[in-house]
């Protein structure tokens, strides 16, 4: 299989020809972050930003087309909730075919994947429409079909399809864990940030960046993945969050303005996200602790930054936070309030205690199945192992099942018996004869049973 490099970003004649371009888009002049004179942070929203479909869609098929161009069915979504406005002038058409190349596309391996997956009498076929398979969760195959259409099926110019199939692909890779494949393949965009990917409508009209914002946000991570750069992915977050605040800047209605400050909200959490992985944990949490705590957004944000101080080991940190969030809202969430002082005795050091909060809050929330998962794990801290086994296996069959309760059930089959393989298997087999809902991926990896 042909290797594929990066492109260069300052070479034009890989990335096509202008098929009406009069004249070449020069890099529009920017501000420093701080030269907004409305601060996107320093409002409170006066209400949420409008929310995104968590499911994502195809473009259709033209019903004029002699032979089907592929199996899709609904349109590409928009960019997120950005008011549309109408210009005169005609959009200029690019040549993106350099997305289209076959080489930058990897045949997915399946070494990673325990046979019964593999054998499973429920598999679809690969020739399904992208929705259905990515509503019934077998996100390898719907990775698969959005390369097939996006080399083959998709003309050069139709960038609007290209992108939401891209899209489609990365997000698909890293759902299945292959996050190293996703980055690879992440790099036939080159640099983003190049002229060519912005579009302008003409004297008087917007220019903005042709590539959704969403997947912009994903390329950025999967950057860092793929040069091993950690600080390049900061980087990444830090342009975007720039981005924000100039758009912020010119927005012209209160609704626009909220996107772009979500947005850059957004891109503040990931930074911290980035520092957690380079094992900076104490500049994450500085860091969370510098972002706007105003209104229910900065209650997320304190949340997460508790979480952070856990990881960090500073408990008397943690505590704090989670006080701050508790009294920031007026609607206290009795689920995660809980579940998070009762971690905070798991930091402790006192198992025991833990197992009192979680056992109160299963008492609560008896179908809530991470509550059950956490209790297991702190039965298994206090030598009851019987109890912890018996409560994930349950768990397995009553609820939709998640890659960490597979994990915790295999490694207690290990604790428990040296035959754990047996077990592994077995479990294995039940995961791949349920059929898949969309509440959650059908496909799961020998990681996940440590196989």
């Amino acid at each position: 299989m042909a290797s594929h490099g990066r492109i260069n970003s300052t070479d034009e004649r890989r990335r096509g020809a202008y098929i009406a371009c009069p004249v070449a888009i020069p890099r529009r002049s920017t501000k420093g972050p701080l030269d907004v004179d409305d601060d996107p942070l320093a409002a409170l929203a006066a209400q949420t930003a409008p929310p995104t479909s968590s499911r994502l869609h195809s473009p259709s098929r033209p019903s004029h087309s002699p032979a089907p161009r592929s199996r899709l069915t609904s349109p590409p979504p928009s960019d997120t909730g950005l008011p549309v406005r109408l210009h005169d002038h005609a959009p200029l058409l690019k040549d993106f075919s350099f997305l289209q190349d076959a080489s930058a596309y990897h045949v997915l391996p399946a070494s990673t994947v325990p046979p019964p997956f593999l054998n499973a009498p429920n598999i679809p076929s690969v020739a399904s429409p992208i929705d259905t398979l990515l509503l019934s969760g077998h996100y390898r195959l719907a990775a698969i079909a959005a390369a097939r259409n996006l080399v083959a099926n998709t003309p050069a110019t139709d960038y609007t399809t290209l992108f939401h199939l891209l899209h489609i692909r990365l997000s698909c890779l890293c759902l299945i864990n292959e996050h190293a494949l996703a980055a690879q393949e992440a790099k036939v965009f080159g640099d983003l940030n190049s002229s060519f990917y912005y579009r302008d409508d003409g004297d008087g009209g917007a220019r903005g960046h042709l590539v959704p914002w969403e997947l912009r946000v994903l390329v950025v991570r999967l950057a860092a993945l793929g040069y091993g750069e950690w600080r390049k992915g900061i980087m990444g977050y830090y342009e975007l969050a720039r981005e924000c605040r100039e758009a912020f800047s010119k927005a012209e209605d209160d609704a626009e303005k909220e996107v772009w400050r979500t947005r850059l909200r957004d891109c503040g959490v990931r930074v911290a996200n980035v520092l957690v992985e380079m094992g900076d944990l104490e500049g994450a949490g500085r860091h969370l602790a510098g972002l706007d705590a105003g209104g229910e957004e900065g209650q997320d944000t304190r949340l997460m930054e508790t979480l952070v101080w856990l990881r960090l080991g500073d408990v008397a940190a943690a505590r704090r936070c989670l006080a701050s969030a508790s009294t920031s809202t007026s609607t206290p969430d009795a689920l995660l309030d809980g579940t998070l002082h009762a971690l905070l005795h798991l930091a402790d050091g006192s198992p025991s205690a833990a197992v009192s909060a979680f056992s109160a809050l299963r008492t609560t929330f008896p179908s809530d199945a991470m509550v059950a998962q956490n209790l297991a794990v702190c039965l298994l801290y206090t030598g009851r192992i019987a109890e912890a086994r018996s409560l994930l296996q349950d768990l397995v069959d009553e609820s939709a099942p998640f890659h960490s309760l597979v994990f915790n059930l295999s490694t207690i089959y290990e604790l428990c018996t040296e035959r754990n393989r047996e077990g592994k298997m077995e479990l294995a087999r039940k995961m791949a004869a349920r059929r898949g809902d969309g509440g959650v991926g059908w496909e799961m990896s020998n990681a996940d049973f440590k196989l």
